[in-house]
């Protein structure tokens, strides 16, 4: 799995979740993660969540680090798994490098009553899209937040080591497919 650190601020306004943002970034055919830090500004119609998107929520947030993955031999259920478990890997490596006991809810984590992070999983004409955010500074949000900055996690500490997690946690998925012989 690629990795891609993005050195330069940007915001991710929905239109990123796309295999166009991957090729941009020359991905290519190969599973790759882009990380990159920035403002959160996501308006309804670029919503992939329709519930969230029928309810007429936004997402924002001043300032999030964010996680875009793209794999290419994965249906939509594999990548709800593979968000899941994303999910659970930030929890871990937050709660490692802060000391702080965060709370996972689906997709969603939660520091107290404050929402950490947002979450989607989504299916391209030629892939699986993951985006997963997570709050540096979300003074501004729709809903009650905490934030890395709360914990005193560097967003850019924190993306590199979740990116590394994740396409290891990967790498050994893709060894445990391949080590096992079909029974009858």
């Amino acid at each position: 799995m690629k990795i891609h650190v993005l050195e330069d601020r940007l915001t991710y306004d929905g239109l990123q979740l796309s295999t166009g943002f991957f090729d941009q970034h020359g991905c290519g055919e190969e599973d790759a993660l882009i990380v990159f830090v920035g403002e959160a500004d996501v308006p309804t119609e670029h919503m992939v969540d329709m519930e969230d998107a029928d309810a007429g929520e936004s997402i924002y947030s001043r300032l999030m680090a964010h996680l875009l993955i793209e794999h290419h031999a994965m249906e939509l259920r594999e990548a709800v798994l593979a968000q899941r478990m994303l999910v659970r890997l930030a929890a871990e490596w937050i709660s490692a490098r802060s000391g702080s006991s965060l709370d996972v809810q689906g997709d969603d984590l939660y520091l107290g009553d404050g929402k950490l992070s947002v979450s989607v999983a989504t299916r391209s004409g030629r892939s699986c899209l993951l985006h997963l955010g997570v709050n540096v500074d979300g003074d501004g949000a729709p809903v009650k937040t905490s934030s890395l900055r709360d914990m005193r996690v560097s967003p850019e500490e924190f993306l590199k080591g979740l990116a590394r997690a994740y396409a290891s946690e990967m790498d050994s998925v893709q060894h445990a497919v391949g080590k096992v012989r079909h029974v009858s």
